[in-house]
């Protein structure tokens, strides 16, 4: 007896041991303390080899961490012990669906399905169905997830682990409020429960709800912090925004898992949206060495192959996917997208049409084709196809804006010029037509001729008031920060009205569109991102002065810190850039690059890269071909080239001393600093500004011509153009405040004080071109200040110009001023001195009938019926 007592009792502490072990392990697992957790499973095994949970737990940490083959190995051993356990059967099956053996994974799920009870048989049903949908079995998949489906609504469910179950079915089926419901319900029914919230990000993911997502994600890691699946999801809910934290996030997943196949596929895509193959091609490579079949990853690898021309390759590529899997649209519509990224709108609409084809219920493709279709001005067929989107995906907020702004440019009216087609709100019609109309044409005339392409007209440019329905129009979600974006036959615009008066030049950025149309068109759609914006920068320099982005401190500085990028990665800079300011820095260096090579090797040049590009020359090739130059040495002979340039400027410009914390700097300490360096821009601007404050104005004028002549692009606050300009007109020097002026107004294309004190100095001077031709830059800087139009009417009509006057006085007319008799007397008069008398009688009738009693408009009708 007391032998057999201490057996049990012997036996009975190895159990508690075990179960303690066992559950210790699995709290190892749900922190994410993955190593400790396979050491408490293996010593649980060591002793039980049968203990089911200790099975599973040592499975799961495996495949948390990428351990696939030892996974594999551990599982085939249980089943040969236990055939029959469908937990393990879907676990292996599980594992097979991971590493690219879906037909085998099927099969798995089918047995454990039919062999299975209670939460392992939904789960190997759902499988199943997975399983069917990766092999383009839709109508078998679908039945599966109705299967659940139909449990779920035959009986009370409560647990956590069947109700995430079933959200996961009732999302395939598309039922996707109630699929999120029963999320919500599985996280209630168990806080802990992570793969509820993973699930659950995933599916806003899906949705387009990146906030809500990453909350999803978030939250589950502060269930498990080394979770892979959430760091994965944090990566993917940070996508749209382009921020550090998709990197950070995606690296920490493959710490945790190294061989997580869909972390690889996200750094794949990331490094083909900015052509830095060999990266991407590495991503995937490791993705497909883990799943040599996965979907994603092959898809991809065509977008590869696209984008470096490879048609071929691209086919086998398109062809080993749907010999796997002949109803995945998503391989056409992966290409789509990065069609479009890559501004070839033509190809976008192509490809989509493909997916749908392929998977009719693949709304996004609907989508993708709708909105490109509006890109190459097929409206019609555009809002068609997005109202089909929008019927089977609501959720697709992009589909929605887009068919809710189409609904407002009904309402656009249409100037139609020579060569384009303007849409404008009516409010704004007769504001910006006058002039938009003769600009584009303007540029047109310059452009076609200067690249000696004439593109497909008529060319829509589609103006509007408010940046949210701009940026709903080029992207179709609020917040995009550009002023204006070129689909090739298609340019949209922010209207001045969108921005704050002297935010941005609308002119400039017109011209810079319509140069976008050229190369783009000129190209077949195949030049790169740098090459496009620059020569774009590039061409409004040179289309009035004061155009387009030049030196900064900022530019200076980044050129100094190395931020310059290399030519081989300058288009990453633009379609992932780190921050605004990087983004700004890399349009002023690609411009930067294209006055280098007009300046070096001419502009013949730049038509024979243009023509490269078309002929599918990757940067570096049209570099050796053109120009015989590797990228490496092109970057060398660039910066030799921008290290002449701002060489002094490097030697005038003190960076440690420039912030606003040195803007109240003593006298003392900027006579020390010129002892040092004389030419320290700081130093003669300061003084300059300091001695104009205490009325010394020959030394503040020194020191102000000084400051100008070291570093002439500081155009900030108390620039020392202001200051030195005031004084001579103090000093009653006109003609040197113009001077100054002129400098300032050409080097700042937004300054609309600058540029109409300038205008009225040149009036009052008496120099009428120079006036007119200032005048004409004011309006691209703020059009709708109503005593403005009204002076520069009074002033063309003084000087002859009744054409223009007529031109000013009708804006003004179309701004609704309080006053409207002044406007149409003035019109009147403009209209007469143009000999278009009856039309002029109108115009002083009307001034009239709004102020009977106005002697001036009383005498010009008098004149008008010649008593």
């Amino acid at each position: 007896m007391l032998l057999v007592v201490g057996l049990s009792i012997i036996c009975s502490s190895s159990g508690r041991a075990e179960g303690q072990s066992h559950a210790r392990g699995w709290e190892y697992v749900n922190r994410g303390q993955y190593r400790e957790a396979i050491r408490a499973f293996t010593a649980v095994l060591q002793a039980d080899p049968d203990h089911q949970q200790a099975q599973q737990g040592l499975l799961r940490a495996y495949m948390e961490t990428g351990q696939y083959e030892k996974a594999e190995k551990a599982v085939t051993q249980f089943l040969a012990r236990h055939p029959d356990r469908a937990a393990l059967r879907n676990r292996r099956g599980e594992l097979y669906l991971i590493t690219g053996r879906y037909e085998d994974a099927l099969a798995e799920f089918q047995r454990a399905a039919k062999e299975g009870s209670g939460v392992d048989a939904l789960r190997a049903t759902l499988n199943a169905g997975l399983a069917l949908t990766t092999l383009g079995r839709m109508e078998e998949a679908q039945a599966q997830f109705r299967k659940l489906v139909a449990w779920y609504n035959s009986r009370r469910v409560i647990r956590a682990d069947e109700l995430t179950l079933i959200a996961q079915a009732l999302a395939h089926v598309e039922r996707y409020h109630e699929a999120n419901e029963l999320y919500l319900d599985a996280i209630e029914a168990d806080p802990t429960y992570i793969d509820a919230y993973l699930l659950a990000g995933e599916l806003y993911i899906e949705k387009y709800n990146y906030a809500e997502a990453a909350s999803f994600f978030r939250d589950a890691l502060k269930i498990n912090p080394h979770s892979a699946r959430a760091h994965l999801g944090l990566a993917r809910s940070h996508r749209i925004d382009g921020d550090a934290m998709v990197w950070q996030a995606l690296e920490r997943a493959l710490t945790i898992n190294p061989h997580l196949v869909e972390a690889y596929n996200l750094k794949a895509a990331l490094y083909l949206e900015a052509d830095q193959f060999r990266k991407a091609l590495d991503a995937l490579e490791r993705a497909l060495s883990v799943n040599p079949r996965s979907l994603e990853a092959l898809a991809l690898r065509a977008v590869a192959d696209y984008l470096r021309n490879r048609p071929d390759a691209l086919q086998r590529d398109i062809e080993t996917v749907l010999s796997i899997n002949p109803r995945y649209g998503q391989v056409y519509h992966t290409l789509a997208e990065f069609a479009v990224i890559h501004r070839r709108y033509h190809r976008a609409v192509e490809f989509a049409r493909r997916a749908i084809e392929l998977s009719p219920r693949l709304w996004k493709a609907y989508a993708t084709l709708g909105i490109n279709l509006l890109r190459i001005g097929e409206e019609g067929e555009g809002r068609r196809v997005l109202e089909r989107a929008f019927q089977g995906d609501p959720f697709n907020l992009w589909t929605k804006n887009t068919l809710d702004l189409l609904d407002r440019m009904r309402q656009y009216r249409e100037t139609i010029s020579q060569h384009f087609l303007i849409k404008m709100t009516p409010e704004e019609s007769d504001v910006l037509g006058p002039y938009l109309a003769p600009l584009l044409e303007e540029a047109y005339q310059t452009l076609t001729t200067r690249y000696r392409f004439t593109p497909r007209s008529p060319i829509i440019c589609e103006v509007f008031p408010h940046h949210a329905d701009f940026a709903v129009r080029t992207v179709g979600l609020p917040g995009l920060g550009a002023l204006g974006v070129c689909f090739g036959p298609v340019i949209a615009m922010d209207s001045p009205a969108a921005r704050p008066a002297g935010h941005f030049n609308w002119g400039s950025t017109a011209w810079h569109e319509f140069a976008h149309v050229i190369t783009l068109q000129m190209t077949d759609y195949k030049i790169p991102r740098w090459f496009s914006e620059g020569l774009s920068v590039y061409e409004e320099r040179r289309a009035r002065p004061g155009w387009g982005d030049d030196w900064t401190i900022d530019y200076v500085k980044a050129f100094v810190d190395g931020r310059f990028v290399p030519i081989a990665e300058l288009d990453g800079a633009f379609l992932r850039p780190s921050s605004p300011e990087a983004l700004a820095l890399a349009y002023f260096q690609a411009s930067l690059i294209c006055a280098f090579i007009d300046e070096r090797f001419g502009f013949p040049t730049i038509l024979k890269l243009l023509e490269a590009y078309k002929q599918d020359a990757t940067t570096e090739e049209a570099l050796a071909r053109v120009l015989g130059m590797s990228a490496e040495e092109f970057d060398r002979a660039f910066r030799t080239y921008v290290d002449e340039i701002t060489a002094g400027y490097r030697r005038a410009l003190d960076f440690d001393v420039l912030g606003p914390s040195h803007q109240t700097v003593t006298e003392g300490a900027l006579r020390r600093m010129l002892m040092t360096n004389p030419e320290s821009f700081f130093a003669h601007w300061r003084l300059g500004l300091i001695y104009r404050r205490r009325g010394d104005i020959a030394r503040a004028i020194e020191h102000l011509q000084r400051a100008i002549a070291l570093f002439p692009y500081y155009t900030g606050e108390d620039n020392p153009y202001l200051a030195l300009a005031e004084l001579y007109e103090q000093r009653g020097d006109r003609q040197r405040a113009i001077a100054v002026l002129q400098r300032l107004a050409d080097i700042d294309e937004t300054d609309f004080q600058v540029h109409n004190r300038l205008a009225e100095l040149l009036i009052e001077e008496g120099d009428v071109e120079r006036a007119a031709a200032m005048l004409q830059r004011c309006v691209f800087i703020d059009p709708f200040d109503a005593e403005w139009h009204l002076r520069a009417g009074r002033f063309y009509l003084e000087h002859g110009r009744a054409a223009a006057a007529e031109r000013e006085f009708r804006v003004l007319l179309a701004l609704k001023p309080v006053d409207r008799a002044e406007p149409y007397y003035y019109l009147a008069r403009a209209l007469l001195a143009q000999g278009r008398r009856a039309e002029a009688k109108q115009a002083v009738l009307r001034s009239l009938e709004i102020a009977p009693g106005f002697e001036k408009a009383q005498n010009l009708l008098l004149e008008l019926i010649g008593r």
